[in-house]
């Protein structure tokens, strides 16, 4: 079989306008089998029934008569059984060839004013009760009820791939079509972040990193589109849609987990550009069901694509907060809370998410609390050599996410930070090298931070002033490092003449 290789449009040229989707509705290459090729939209049930020939095809209920015809049969397996609808669908289908959706059954159930108790385990509860009280954007998967339940849903697993009703079981009209879709995607989401939040390898920054990221590509693809660059824009496109495919085929890039599942969506839908988000989520299905078919990160695919595919942006957002709140809670319960990597995604939450003073008050205790604790455990170099990974992350990370408003509230934050710090009475006539590690350190990270938002809106000047103002403080081991780190980050970006800068006051500190 050839190389199950999925490839953008060849030319840049071929992405000459958003009218035809920027050319870049990826899919499978025409060697592919057609037993390969995934459909154009995810099937509404995970295990589709067999396809029918021409001469058994099924009836399709068009008229009141159609259902009632089969009323009775259907009381029996729904009401008398007590059946999920999935199962009731199945049975009529491959059974009785009656074809229809749940949203037809539902709506049928309602005329027919059907109403029942689960038997199976609600305890006497309906339904309607069940959801009666929870207010509309509250997350309906907790991530307490995932990690207490991981090892009983393992030791459930196998008995779960024979029986199709213990799997979809939790589906039985708890929700909406549209929350139940929204449940589903978030649900795939908590899994992937479980099973990757306890190893340390896709959170260290190294090597493996490009210069860009797939989300920033995506960043500078819609600059260009935005200023009618559309040559450059579609170009960028392309090599980000290229990058998704490297990213998924490797075992332990965060990009395929945080780019793909959650900033790239978040990107498309607070600038705005709904069919482009459209193309890359099915692109990014198409390439998941046949690269890893059976991984959480193709559920998760199938699941973005069916929010993206109805273009409620309601639900798209809800499923975006819901997203943010699995990681910090996920990642908090498994690695910590005062964990390196919890506080650098509460970082982001505070100031993309949630501006909610008390929040941000927690976070910064617990983030001088981390910092001590690390310094005390592990020393003040291998600390700053920690923090110093996940700052590039955040610019790869957060940095492109922002928008006009989370940028001016950002930087409101930030300066008023530094305007603690400096006039702390512990700081005051105290020399910046004299200083805790903690105001040491959030003096250097508000101005790399300020820095890179300077660099996003294009503004070289401010930038430049405040790397300048990160690195005053005596050539010393501290300096030595962050030095290094930002003298390596804009050589990366084609800043030599800064880069080159840093790297004469770091030779001439040496010889000192």
């Amino acid at each position: 079989m050839k190389s199950s290789k999925i490839t953008p449009p060849s030319s840049p040229e071929s992405a000459s306008s958003l009218s035809v989707h920027l050319a870049l509705q990826a899919s499978p290459r025409s060697d592919y089998s057609s037993s390969l090729s995934p459909p154009t939209s995810p099937s509404s049930h995970d295990d589709d029934v067999s396809e029918l020939t021409s001469q058994d095809r099924p009836l399709v209920p068009t008229s009141s008569a159609d259902w009632e015809a089969k009323k009775g049969i259907i009381m029996e397996l729904y009401m008398t059984q007590n059946l999920i609808l999935n199962d009731v669908i199945q049975i009529m289908l491959s059974e009785h060839k009656f074809k229809a959706t749940a949203r037809m059954y539902k709506g049928q159930f309602a005329k027919w004013s059907w109403t029942k108790y689960n038997k199976s385990g609600s305890g006497g509860k309906s339904a309607k009760s069940r959801t009666t009280g929870r207010k509309r954007g509250t997350p309906l998967i907790s991530a307490d009820s995932h990690i207490t339940k991981r090892a009983a849903s393992r030791r459930a697993s196998t008995a779960n791939h024979h029986n199709p009703r213990a799997s979809n079981s939790f589906e039985f009209l708890l929700f909406n079509e549209d929350d139940l879709e929204m449940e589903i995607a978030l649900k795939a989401y908590s899994n992937y972040i479980s099973q990757w939040s306890e190893h340390e390898a896709p959170w260290r920054e190294d090597e493996r990193f490009e210069d860009l990221s797939v989300l920033q590509m995506m960043r500078t693809a819609l600059d260009h589109l935005t200023c009618s660059q559309i040559h450059e824009g579609g170009d960028m496109l392309r090599r980000a849609f290229l990058q998704v495919e490297d990213a998924i085929s490797s075992q332990d890039n965060i990009e395929a987990i945080w780019d793909c599942c959650l900033a790239v969506p978040q990107l498309m839908h607070s600038s705005g550009h709904t069919s482009i988000l459209y193309i890359f989520t099915q692109y990014l299905y198409q390439l998941t069901s046949i690269k890893m078919p059976g991984h959480p990160l193709a559920a998760v695919a199938r699941r973005i694509f069916r929010l993206a595919s109805r273009g409620d942006q309601q639900q798209l957002q809800r499923y975006i907060e819901g997203g943010w709140r699995l990681w910090v809670q996920l990642v908090g319960r498994q690695r910590g809370e005062q964990d390196h990597v919890t506080m650098h995604l509460k970082r982001g939450y505070v100031i993309l998410q949630s501006p909610d003073p008390a929040i941000i008050g927690t976070f910064l205790s617990d983030f001088a609390r981390s910092l001590e604790a690390s310094v005390g455990t592990r020393g003040a170099t291998w600390t700053t050599s920690r923090i110093l990974e996940l700052e590039r992350l955040l610019v790869r990370m957060f940095v492109p996410l922002f928008t006009a408003k989370t940028t001016l509230r950002a930087e409101t934050m930030l300066t008023n930070l530094l305007e603690r710090i400096e006039t702390s009475p512990a700081n005051h006539g105290v020399p910046v090298h004299q200083r805790s590690y903690l105001d040491r350190y959030l003096f250097f990270s508000v101005h790399h931070f300020l820095a890179a938002l300077a660099d996003r809106n294009g503004d070289q000047i401010r930038a430049a002033f405040h790397r300048k103002r990160s690195l005053e403080s005596p050539r010393d081991v501290f300096w030595l490092q962050t030095a290094t780190a930002l003298e390596h980050h804009l050589r990366a970006e084609g800043k030599i003449e800064e880069a080159d800068e840093i790297q004469s006051e770091i030779q001439s500190a040496s010889l000192a």
